[in-house]
Formats: structure tokens, sequence, C-alpha cells
């Protein structure tokens, strides 16, 4: 298994039960995307994937991504093709004209004359020349078509709209009663939007998806509020220089393993392989780049949700993750100060694991943190949370080199060493540490004990 997790977003492409299967094998993670079809449809797929999961013995967490205060072109009776220099108005949807093309939310008040408007992911660009009567008229900048329910991006503008929207918070809820382990919090302005997602996710792990300027200018303080990141590379594109989205990508990176906060990288990493069966040597370099920067999580989208080849794009994933891991991270010394006890055990257990070659770390978890915490350092070791909390386990899926594992209950120190030395020789490892608490009113892991 890859220390680097692997997101695969479900859609009709492993609808096939064998396939869906198959696919199980490798991703960690099952993406939901929430901007199409219904909650019902998600939660019966949902449920389809826990048996499975639990059939094949491997823990596989849940992700419900909410589609935010998305801009998008609403329901068109046919696609509007239009050529370079065209005059084409957009406008509210309750306001708009049958030559004008639909929106459905109305952002008038925030457009700028001069701004760059851009459809889809990114084809084509108009340029905002007039806003007149609440449309706002543009010349397109090139040739191209503009379909139903395709976004909309503004480069230039501080979009009012924030989330959670309406439609978020009764998706939250649903997510929440229904078993979900995140939710990922789409076009997220600044850490307020998360406390906002807060009131009602419960035990829901709030994942922000970082795609606007504003949240590149905030992210401390959104990594802070957050359980995860996303860098959505796709809107994020559009909403900046699209020669920035690299060094933003790594710099977000780099905070998140700071903040011992997990994060994914998404958006074509693979996308060609939505029709074709092998990638691109690009998209073989992005990947190997993604985890070579330390990134907890890579993402596919539509090359597993409606692509040609969903088994292959997880194949090749998993083939680049293994390989890229095996040659090494870079920045995989401290990158963080050490600021209270269990950060100075995590540091000091991926320190032992590193000069002395061990081959694993075990952690009887009750919260999770202190693997969360190891993880961030990146160790070589895996890392194995051993917990009976199937919703804990979970939790930790999108974490890098964590593995939960249920070694049932232990009621003192010789029973745990026992049950590790069990489960060790099982796997073939000789040499390996163990994190604990001496004090369960403590509530923090005090103790490592090496066994080589």
């Amino acid at each position: 298994m890859t220390k680097t997790k692997i997101i695969s977003t479900f859609g009709p492409a492993l609808s096939d039960l064998s396939v869906l299967k198959e696919a199980l094998k490798y991703a960690d993670i099952i993406r939901f995307n929430f901007s199409h079809g219904s909650p019902e449809e998600k939660l019966e797929a949902k449920e389809k994937i826990l048996k499975l999961s639990r059939e094949l013995n491997r823990d596989i967490a849940f992700l419900a991504d909410l589609p935010g205060p998305k801009i998008r072109v609403s329901k068109l009776e046919n696609d509007v093709i239009i050529k370079t220099g065209d005059t084409v108005v957009f406008s509210h949807s309750s306001n708009a004209a049958p030559s004008e093309v639909p929106i459905e939310i109305d952002i008038f008040d925030d457009m700028k004359i001069g701004c760059e408007v851009s459809i889809g992911d990114g084809n084509p660009k108009l340029m905002i020349k007039e806003l007149k009567n609440r449309k706002i008229i543009c010349t397109a900048l090139q040739d191209g078509r503009i379909a139903s329910r395709k976004g909309i991006n503004v480069k230039g503008v501080n979009m009012s709209a924030a989330p959670p929207t309406k439609e978020d918070l009764k998706l939250i809820e649903f997510a929440r009663d229904n078993g979900f382990d995140y939710i990922a919090l789409s076009f997220v302005k600044t850490a307020q939007n998360v406390k906002e997602a807060r009131k009602l996710s419960g035990d829901l792990l709030i994942i922000s998806k970082i795609e606007r300027q504003e949240a590149i200018l905030d992210i401390k303080e959104i990594i802070k509020e957050s359980d995860g990141i996303m860098i959505a590379r796709g809107d994020m594109a559009l909403n900046i220089e699209f020669n920035q989205v690299p060094i933003v990508q790594d710099m977000i990176i780099e905070e998140c393993r700071k903040s011992s906060k997990p994060v994914i990288v998404a958006t074509q990493m693979l996308a060609s392989m939505t029709s074709n069966q092998s990638p691109t040597r690009a998209e073989m370099t992005d990947v190997a780049n993604a985890v070579k920067s330390g990134t907890d999580c890579v993402m596919l989208s539509d090359e597993t949700a409606v692509g040609k080849y969903p088994l292959d794009a997880l194949k090749a994933m998993s083939s680049i993750i293994t390989y890229t891991e095996a040659v090494g991270l870079n920045n995989k010394e401290q990158i963080k100060n050490i600021n209270d006890k269990r950060e100075s055990i995590a540091a000091a257990a991926a320190g032992i694991t590193r000069m002395c070659k061990t081959e694993g770390i075990f952690i009887p978890s009750i919260t999770g943190k202190t693997a969360k915490a190891i993880s961030s350092f990146r160790p070589e070791s895996e890392i194995f949370a051993i917990t009976d909390s199937e919703k804990l386990r979970r939790s930790m899926c999108m974490y890098y080199g964590i593995r939960g594992i249920n070694l049932g209950k232990f009621s003192t120190e010789e029973d745990m060493t026992s049950a590790i030395k069990k489960h060790a020789e099982d796997l073939s490892i000789s040499s390996y540490i163990i994190v604990f608490g001496k004090s369960a009113s403590t509530g923090i892991s005090d103790t490592i004990k090496c066994i080589w």
C-alpha cells in the first residue's frame, strides 16, 4: 500500500460491482460530488462501498464534496456557439432575455469592467466591456461553446457569495446524519466560512477547498480552523495567474505539514486517462512532484467518475506513488517548530525510525492525534494506529502513512506489547517502535518503546 493516500471520485465508471471492488484495493477515500445527482443516490452507493470494504477488510473513508456558491450557466435549450469578437450578454436567469446567457446567481454587483470571464475549465474566455441594466456585456476573446451548467469564473473580483450556502447546510446535515467522514467546503474565502459550517457538522471533518485568491491570502487561519485542505487547482488556476499555481501548491503543502493537517492535491492529475489508457509524461511528473513535496493525498476526479479506464487510472496513480516514495520525499526532515508534548514525542518517534531504519510505528489510539502528529514528520516507517473504532480508523485514511488496525482492547502494557508483536510478525516486521501513554489520565502518548 502507498503511504500517500488516493482519493477516487465515484460515478458511473465505478458503478459495476466488480470494477468497484477492484477500485477499493487502491483507493483510500471515495469522493462523492454533490454538485451532481441526488443525495439519496450517493447514500445508496456509499452503503454498497461500505459493505465491499468490510469484505475486503479495508477501511475506506467517505468524502461529501459540497457545491458551494459555484456560479453556473443555467439550463440552456441549446449550446451557445461563439466566435472571437462576438458580444455575449450574461444576466441572472430571472432577468435574462432569450438571446442572453442566463446564470444561476446574480453576480452583477461584484463585476468590474475589464475583468476576464472564463467558462468551464477556462475555454472560452471573454472580457467584460460594459455593465448596464444588470446585464454583463462581454466580448469573446476566443472561439468556444457555452453549455448548460458550466461553471463561470471571473478573475480579479472579490465574489460576495461565500460558503456555506443554504444548499450546503442541508447537505452538511445529510452527510452528518448518514455516516460520511469528511465534507469538502467549496470556494472558501475566510476562516469564518469554516466556523459557520462547523455549527452543523457534528463529528464530520471539514476539508476547505482552496480555489480563490482571498483564501490564499488567509491560508494560515483557514488551515487553523479546518481539519484538512484541498488544493483545488482547477478553479484556482482561473482565479489567480495560472503560472502561480505550482508555487502556491507547494506553499500550502508546507503550511499544512507545519500544522499537522492533511492536504490533498486535486484536479487533472491524470486527466488524459479519462479517455486514454495511459497517462502523459507531464501527468506522471505532476503526480510524482506532489508526492515528493509531501502531500497526504492525491485525487482522481473525472478519471474514475466518468472515464473509460478508471482501474487503469488508479493502478497508474498507485504505481507512480510507489516508485516515488521508494526514491524518497523532499524535505523529509523537521519543518516546524515543536510547540507541545505531543509534537515532541511525534518528532522523537519519527527521528528514531529515520535514524534506526525501523519498519513500523505502532500507536494505540483513542483520538488519533499522536498518529496524525507523527504523520506530519513523514517518517519512512509505516504508521499503524491501533483502535477498535471503525469511525476513527476512517478519519485517519486521509493522513500520509497511517493505517488503522484493530487488535482489540488491552488491559495491561504486557497485553498491548504481545498483541503488537504478533501483528508485526504477521507482517514480517522485525524492528519497530511503540508509542503509547503510560497514564490514561493525560490523554497524551508519553512513552516510546523500541523493539529491534
